[in-house]
């Protein structure tokens, strides 16, 4: 029900969808495979928090890339 209530209100968030949905992205699928290596609560954790930190560089790169492709403007 929380998952249902959560994608109903999303488009009204102002905030972009791809600086939060990214790094989720990232922290899941770590999660994922940090759980089937070593299926321990630290493997979890270690896998959430490193996806996590992967997908914010990501992000971050991407964001870099975006502002540097502008063009600027002459005065």
């Amino acid at each position: 029900m929380a998952l249902i209530l959560t994608v109903a209100l999303l488009p009204g968030c102002q905030s972009d969808l791809a600086r939060v949905g990214i790094p989720l992205a990232y922290a899941l699928t770590g999660l994922c495979v940090a759980l089937l290596i070593s299926p321990t609560p630290v493997a979890a954790v270690v896998g959430l928090v490193i996806g996590g930190l992967l997908g914010a560089a990501i992000y971050n790169n991407s964001l870099k890339r975006q502002f540097l492709e502008r063009p600027v403007p002459s005065s």
